[in-house]
């Protein structure tokens, strides 16, 4: 399934990241939890250096919870501190500025310690469309600060954001660099970081459930009523197309219709907290 997307504000992103990392003290990494791998550009190294990261991996309520502790494992391996976030319900934000704080105080930022402790400790925000970073923002702040939509490419301009716990945030357009790994491509159109206008929502419905009969298939037995051993994807996506009545007159199957819900409940997480990547997975 062939994925095209690059908008042209994100061009200029990786330049708008470059010249304001020296205001930054600390960068936080915003990852999809469902996908750290694959919501995780490794060019972002090159790009903000040795400087001080917080692995924040968002979206935790979606997630499974073991799969969490491995991926922190994994990044607290790579010299990284993570944390595992719900933004939405402010679940583990506190965490975040008190880690902020710490690095900075400890001397292990490469900017200089604040000689006033009370400084507000300036954190870029840096992340992929759709991971969460205005959401993150927001519950840092205690209150609605910048633009939300449940879609890609909402932030084209970098925001600061000044916060009642010590923090000073500055939000940054989202990156979305073209890649070559088509599989990572795939996972992340699954959780929606690639706008469905631009995907071939059929095709990547039943990619998704092949995924997921192999890691809750009991889930879409419970959830749409159908068995899914021994058979293929479009022959269960059309199953739950005749299940929830997804269905065109004189047409039959609305195709289209019952990708779209799938894909929905999914990111909704009505189908369970999966993570659809575990550390293994990099090669």
């Amino acid at each position: 399934m062939p994925i095209n997307w690059f908008p042209k504000h994100m061009r200029s992103s990786e330049e708008v990241l470059r010249k304001n990392l020296k205001f930054a003290d600390v960068i936080f990494e915003i990852l999809d939890a469902r996908i750290p791998l694959s919501s995780r550009d490794p060019r972002i190294d090159r790009v903000i250096h040795q400087k001080s990261r917080v692995v924040v991996l968002n979206k935790c309520d979606l997630s499974d919870e073991n799969g969490d502790r491995v991926w922190i494992e994994y990044f607290k391996r790579k010299g990284f501190t993570a944390f595992r976030v719900n933004a939405t319900r402010g679940e583990g934000i506190k965490r975040l500025a008190g880690a902020a704080r710490g690095m900075v105080l400890a001397g292990k930022s490469r900017s200089k310690v604040p000689k006033d402790q009370k400084r507000a400790v300036s954190a870029m925000v840096v992340g992929i469309p759709n991971v969460g970073k205005s959401t993150i923002i927001n519950a840092v702040a205690g209150k609605r600060k910048t633009r939300i939509a449940n879609k890609p490419g909402v932030t084209k301009v970098k925001q600061r954001v000044t916060t009642p716990l010590g923090l000073e945030l500055l939000d940054t357009p989202g990156i979305l660099w073209p890649r070559d790994d088509e599989k990572a491509l795939l996972k992340l159109a699954m959780v929606g970081a690639v706008k469905d206008e631009v995907l071939d929502l059929e095709s990547l419905s039943m990619s998704l459930l092949e995924r997921l009969k192999v890691l809750t298939s009991e889930k879409l037995r419970d959830v749409y009523g159908v068995e899914v051993a021994g058979k293929e994807s479009y022959e269960i996506l059309e199953e739950i197309a005749l299940k929830r009545g997804c269905i065109q007159k004189n047409r039959g199957v609305d195709h289209m219709r019952v990708s779209r819900m799938v894909l929905g409940d999914f990111r909704k997480g009505k189908l369970g907290r999966i993570t659809l990547e575990m550390p293994e997975d990099d090669g």
